[in-house]
């Protein structure tokens, strides 16, 4: 943004308000109505309207300093003036409005008409889509007080049978005092009207596809526009209007490769032996001789609108001058002399039209039009908006002081904020759109891809979803979240103008992605959407998928490296057969179950061991990241949350009525297993961001060793051409291993990525339900680090977002450390770290630093809640006498099952296509999709 403004000089609003303008609406020349008059301001609109305009200067001609110091004077005598040296506009600066029958493509003013040769008046050619017209304005004689008034006479007008695009006009054949015009359809073809009443059709040599901007160069009597090529080209006016095909000369007499599309042309004279076309593309301004010469060519850094080009003095004068004025789309003006920058200002609204007129009081005016109908005139010469930075606070930071500011907002906030406001809004919300969701424990034949090794049976459910609106809704948007482990096969969907009182099903098919198993088995749907009001609100609903989806049955283990043991309190004595009835064979007498992942060949498993006297469970596994789902599992189901065979939809209801039985878990999982999570997590990262790096190295020899191609291949060199095409093999072979071990990296990532979330869960599962159970302000604190969600940014690492968490969580807050030894780091070398080029050093340093300072601060929560919370031991398990050694169930016949499964399995054409209840919605799969 620029330090100077443009300033108002004069203004007004044309009749049509709406956005009916462009380029081609302004026209900006003196009509030669009266003697001694200045330029008019002809206004064109796509309504058809038809304005005149010619601004009276009033007594305040240019600007000078007593006018300001006096404008200065009036404000602080407090009286309400417009703004210095700004004309209001009066009536008398309309010369004519008049309503056309079509509208208006283009305007230009000339010489069209032979009837008098003396007569200085102009005609104005006025372009419609299907026709072009020429008026002669009138000045007729008032009789009364009111003056004289201007009407528009129609001369003559030439119906066009193609749809017009543009049109030019000039002496054509180098004529004297006279000037014809040409029109361009929107086919390329160009036809030619003369003022005698006689008309042709010509269609220039190369393909015309796509209509351009096009001009007359009178010095040289040629044509000039842009091909659908991008290419600049120059006809002769004598090879064009030739009628004979045979003689015709169909090729430009030169061309130029712009690389561009041409948003506006202007060709000016700048010398008795020179004339000049400035083009205006979408990224460069060009400039280019008559002859073919490129002048300069200047690269833009922003993205014009519109420009206008002049020149200051007479053409055969040496002083003459090439200025170009170019709007930029933030409403900057820039002003250039040739191709160097001279002025820079910034206009009040964004303009769609520029040009430059001589009003009366201000020669060289600024004329702009808004693509609403906003015509301004304004002038270059305002004072600068000098912005001063403020000083920079160099006060140390103190984390004590700025955690009592934080306290003072928060108690600030608390005030000013009524908490029943977001429950009157939740019911609301939840009164509008009802969302209801349901599963099936029936499971079919997945057809859709997994990364799961061939071989194995894979099912997938159906996730039903309806939908009930009550009120008329403009956006409704539908979107599915689970586990990364988990897939989907449609996660989105968006409706627009949704009927009020309408009601609607979708259904998605869910099944297990990945050969681990998932963090959680919960599955979100979150519904926002859009009132007619522009109020948005959200609703979301989670449901359970079935565990037989995600686990199988399996031998049961005897001995395992991680084990967790869960106490219950309530009235009846659980087995694991009614807990687990899809994974059991025998009823309620099993004692132990083990469960494996649907496409795990790797021997993990978990085993659930329940006491013989006494209410209580084990869980264990020598796989930490596998028990957080078998835990979560069962306190689900000990608390009765979810049984199995009905749907298991988590909503406030169930919770209150699951607290009635208590499920304490004694000990809590080594913190040395989430240590080794995250080091694999930081040296998956690491892997990849240096693959990423060395397949950038790759494809950026391959980019040079193929321009090297082509230039041999330009030089005819054949001999060369041996050694490049080796080079080109050996670095193609280069980047498909680069691209394959990249994909293979990535893909172990991801599975790094569910393990940690898993652990994290886990973690979060042990301090929910331990034996002293923490309180809700320490809890709370917990919640929001043991987050099962891990995600790895293209300029973050997760250990790097979760670093400032636990060190926010270590000096303040109920957690934090309060010894008076402080945990420091050299942080010098942390923020040089973050600097450095080198990404595996940055992931390194934020890997260990969290490592250490999540081991130190897990182990003081640890002591902080109590001698109850231990970590769990390894071993066999015997040091209770509830879990003796008893004979293990053997595994279930699944090869039987699958049998019986095959026979009676139902045929999948059912599931093809799912039936809807309200044909209406029209699901959109992008936001680029909705309608206007």
């Amino acid at each position: 943004m620029s330090l100077f403004t443009v300033r108002n000089w004069w203004k007004t609003q044309c009749p049509t308000i709406e956005p009916a303008y462009d380029s081609f609406s302004l026209h900006c020349a003196r009509l030669c109505i009266e003697e001694g008059e200045k330029d008019s301001l002809v206004v064109g609109s796509h309504s058809g309207q038809l304005c005149i305009y010619r601004p009276s200067g009033g007594t305040a001609s240019l600007p000078d300093l007593d006018a300001e110091d006096a404008v200065e004077e009036q404000q602080k005598q407090g009286s309400t003036i417009s703004e210095p040296f700004e004309n209001v506009f009066q009536h008398a600066d309309v010369i004519l409005e008049v309503q056309l029958a079509l509208p208006v493509l283009g305007i230009s003013s000339g010489k069209f008409t032979t009837t008098n040769k003396t007569d200085p008046r102009l005609q104005l050619a006025v372009l419609h889509p299907t026709k072009l017209c020429i008026f002669q304005i009138v000045t007729v004689d008032g009789l009364a007080d009111h003056g004289d008034h201007t009407r528009l006479v129609t001369l003559y007008d030439h119906p066009l049978s193609k749809p017009a695009f543009s049109m030019c006009h000039g002496p054509f054949g180098e004529v004297k005092g006279r000037d014809f015009l040409c029109v361009q359809h929107l086919d390329g073809s160009l036809r030619f009207f003369e003022q005698d009443g006689i008309s042709y059709e010509r269609t220039l040599g190369t393909d015309r596809h796509i209509p351009a901007p096009m001009h007359y160069l009178p010095r040289v009597d040629c044509f000039v526009t842009v091909a659908p090529s991008w290419v600049l080209e120059c006809y002769r006016y004598q090879d064009v209007a030739e009628a004979l095909e045979s003689l015709r000369r169909h090729d430009p007499i030169w061309s130029l490769c712009v690389g561009e599309y041409a948003l506006d042309l202007q060709v000016h004279q700048i010398s008795n032996t020179e004339s000049v076309i400035v083009m205006l593309g979408e990224n460069n301004l060009l400039c280019v001789s008559d002859t073919g010469k490129v002048r300069f060519i200047k690269k833009l850094d922003y993205s014009p609108i519109c420009f206008h080009s002049f020149v200051t003095g007479w053409y055969w004068e040496p002083g003459a001058r090439l200025m170009l004025a170019v709007v930029s789309e933030s409403g900057s003006l820039l002003l250039y002399e040739s191709d160097q920058i001279i002025w820079s200002a910034q206009l009040g609204d964004v303009p769609v039209a520029i040009s430059r007129a001589n009003v009366t009081g201000l020669p060289g005016a600024l004329v702009t039009l808004g693509a609403t109908g906003a015509l301004t005139i304004g002038y270059l010469g305002s004072d600068p908006q000098l912005f001063r930075v403020p000083a920079l606070n160099l006060a140390p930071f103190e984390i004590a002081r700025c955690q009592k500011e934080l306290l003072e907002l928060e108690r600030e906030i608390r005030t000013g904020v009524d908490p029943s406001d977001a429950s009157i809004a939740n019911a609301a919300a939840e009164r509008d759109v009802k969302l209801y969701l349901n599963t099936g424990e029936e499971t079919v034949a997945c057809t859709h891809a997994t990364n799961i090794p061939p071989g194995v049976v894979i099912e997938m459910c159906q996730l039903s979803m309806t939908v009930q609106v009550e009120p008329k809704l403009e956006v409704l948007q539908l979107t599915v979240t689970t586990d990364q482990a988990i897939g989907c096969s449609k996660d989105a969907f968006l409706f627009r103008d949704v009927e009020a009182r309408s009601t609607e099903r979708f259904d998605v098919w869910l099944y297990p992605k990945e050969a681990i198993v998932p963090a959680t088995r919960t599955v979100t749907v979150y519904c926002s959407y859009t009132n007619k009001q522009g109020i948005t609100r959200v609703v979301q609903k989670a449901i359970l998928l079935p565990l037989k989806l995600l686990l199988k049955p399996c031998q049961a283990s005897k001995e395992a490296q991680h084990k967790l043991t869960l106490s219950v309190v309530t009235a009846q004595q659980n087995h694991l057969g009614q807990l687990f009835p899809e994974f059991s064979s025998d009823g309620s007498s099993a004692s132990a179950i083990g469960v494996q992942p649907i496409g795990g060949g790797d021997g993990r498993k978990v085993t659930i061991v329940a006491a013989k006297n006494t209410n209580r469970f084990r869980i264990q596994s020598d796989d930490l990241g596998m028990i957080a789902l078998v835990l979560e599992c069962l306190i689900e189901r000990l608390q009765g949350r979810e049984i199995v065979g009905q749907p298991a939809e988590l909503d406030g209801v169930s919770r209150r009525e699951s607290s009635k039985v208590l499920v304490t878990i004694n000990g809590i999982p080594s913190i040395s297993g989430l240590m080794r999570a995250l080091q694999m997590h930081c040296e998956l990262r690491k892997a990849v961001k240096q693959l990423e790096t060395e397949l950038e190295v790759t494809t950026g020899q391959m980019r040079l060793f193929e321009r090297r191609f082509v230039v041999k291949l330009q030089e005819r060199s054949l001999r060369a051409l041996d050694g490049i095409l080796m080079l080109l093999k050996r670095n193609h072979s280069s980047v498909a291993k680069v691209c394959q071990q990249l994909k293979l990296m990535r893909q172990r990532m991801k599975l790094a990525q569910i393990e940690l979330a898993a652990i994290l869960r886990l973690f979060h599962l042990c301090y929910t339900h331990t034996a002293n159970a923490p309180s809700t302000k320490h809890f709370d604190h917990l919640t929001g680090l043991l987050m099962h969600s891990v995600i790895d940014s293209t300029e973050q690492s997760y250990e790097e977002m979760l670093l400032p968490v636990v060190r926010f969580l270590d000096q303040t807050g109920p957690l934090k450390n309060t010894s008076e030894q402080q945990d420091t780091f050299d942080e010098a070398f942390f923020y040089n770290a973050k600097q450095n080029e080198r990404a595996d050093v940055d992931v390194t340093i934020h890997s260990e630093l969290l490592q250490n300072q999540l081991q130190r601060f897990l182990g003081r929560v640890n002591d902080r809640f109590g001698s109850t919370v231990k970590p769990s031991g390894s071993g066999s398990g015997r040091n209770s006498v509830d879990f003796e050694d008893q004979p293990l169930p053997e595994a279930h016949n699944e090869d039987a099952e699958d049998e019986e499964e095959e026979a009676n399995r139902i045929d999948g054409s059912e599931f093809a296509k799912l039936g809807s209840t309200a044909s209406e919605w029209v699901n959109y799969e992008k936001m680029s999709d909705l309608p206007l």
